[in-house]
């Protein structure tokens, strides 16, 4: 099956708060959904990013699943995960599945 990078953020002021993001990163690294998580807290414009690989037959599949995962972590980190995110940048063409 392909996997498909998404990369993925919260709009600015979600938050700075470093125990959100370890919560939230932790939730990430937890699914067996995505791989390769790495989450960002930008203190500045108080947003949490995460760029993930998704194994999924269409690039519109993958981006689904990465929206679901991080929306989940959210949650977990205690934030409302309802419209808290936005595409960043989603690969087009899928690279080798490893």
């Amino acid at each position: 099956m392909p996997e498909f990078t998404v990369s993925i953020e919260t709009p600015e002021g979600t938050t700075t708060d470093e125990d959100v993001m370890a919560r939230f990163d932790e939730a990430m690294r937890a699914s067996d959904e995505v791989s390769g998580s790495k989450a960002i807290l930008d203190h500045g414009a108080g947003t949490i990013s995460s760029t993930s690989q998704v194994k999924a037959p269409t690039l519109e599949v993958a981006q689904l699943i990465a929206i679901r995962v991080f929306t989940d972590a959210l949650r977990s980190a205690g934030l409302s995960g309802e419209g808290l995110w936005r595409i960043v940048e989603a690969d087009e063409e899928p690279g080798p599945a490893p």
